[in-house]
């Protein structure tokens, strides 16, 4: 990898992964934290403190579930973690959350059927 940064991936996105990441942007606190990393493209640990009135901790531990969630990548560049948007990911789910949704649907019908 170039320039330390580490690519986006995109594992399959079962209904697991799929809740997990809808669950971590879910929350007001951290779907705030995307919007400010998307617009900013990277922003470090503390920058993003800089953006909130909360304690570090706090922050670390929203960022920890994002990341966990593979809705934000993170890459350590010497003392500093910097945070992007996991756009491929966030595409994919865009795309794949309306199939999703009719398919289970059909499902549900036809077990109630």
């Amino acid at each position: 990898m170039r320039g330390g940064r580490s690519a986006a991936v995109t594992p399959p996105v079962d209904d697991r992964a799929l809740v997990r990441a809808l669950k971590a942007l879910g929350d007001p606190t951290r779907f705030r934290m995307m919007q400010e990393i998307a617009a900013a493209g990277e922003l470090s640990c503390g920058e993003v403190a800089e953006r909130f009135d909360v304690s570090q901790p706090t922050i670390s531990h929203h960022l920890a579930i994002l990341i966990e969630a593979g809705v934000l990548v993170a890459r350590q560049a010497g003392k500093h973690r910097y945070t992007s948007v996991n756009g491929p990911l966030l595409r994919r789910i865009g795309m794949l959350l309306p199939a999703r949704l009719s398919t289970a649907g059909r499902r549900l019908a036809k077990a109630r059927a």
